[in-house]
């Protein structure tokens, strides 16, 4: 039973079903691409992937008709293969990179109490919870509202709705305004779901605003 050739019409009916799947995914995908949150090698490379896995399985739903099997088995093993890098690197626009080893990843020790953070600990400070909390959609792959916070410069500009962080306001700075909202809230960030600052983190963060936003 288990070496009994499967019926030409089943074979031809999910070739074309994955074709169109295929072409479907790679029009969406492109149609996506042009939101203005996703750039840099990650989003090229999945696109290029993507476009690969989609041809690859029109090919080898042509090749369907043919007598022979092998050039389609042989199309179709191609096809999974693309799939592999497409998914990854899809995911890494979802998730950030690093998305497969940050579970591995050693725990950091506990943030700087409230207050203790003096000026000029940016890095040592400020920036491993933007690491673990926002840079995931905010990166130079994924700018979601063109916001870049995996640099200081990038923090510094702010995003398509203006500064994050107002010197000596934290009060006025959205980087800290918006964690305070109540996690439902459309306007919360980080988004419902994703890993969110502690309640040490956060005023962590509004010292650090609070004593100048100083990054040197």
């Amino acid at each position: 039973l288990l070496r009994r050739p499967a019926p030409r019409g089943a074979v031809l009916a999910l070739a074309w079903l994955g074709a169109l799947g295929g072409a479907a995914a790679i029009a969406t995908g492109l149609a996506l691409a042009g939101d203005g949150d996703h750039a840099g090698q990650a989003l090229e490379r999945h696109r290029l992937s993507a476009i690969a896995f989609g041809a690859l399985l029109c090919l080898a739903a042509l090749l369907a008709f043919l007598p022979g099997r092998l050039p389609f088995r042989v199309a179709l093993l191609l096809a999974c293969g693309a799939a592999v890098p497409a998914g990854h690197f899809g995911a890494t626009l979802t998730h950030g990179a690093g998305f497969l080893t940050a579970p591995l990843a050693p725990r950091r020790g506990p943030p700087v109490a409230a207050g203790a953070a003096p000026p000029g600990t940016f890095a040592a400070t400020v920036q491993p919870i933007l690491d673990r909390t926002c840079v995931s959609c905010h990166n130079p792959d994924k700018r979601k509202g063109q916001l870049l916070l995996s640099t200081p410069e990038g923090v510094r500009a702010g995003g398509e709705n203006g500064p994050v962080v107002v010197p000596g306001k934290p009060e006025s700075s959205p980087l800290v305004v918006r964690c305070g909202l109540p996690v439902d809230d459309e306007d919360h960030m980080p988004p419902e779901g994703k890993p969110q600052p502690t309640a040490d983190e956060v005023a962590v963060l509004r010292a650090w605003i609070a004593q100048g936003a100083r990054f040197d």
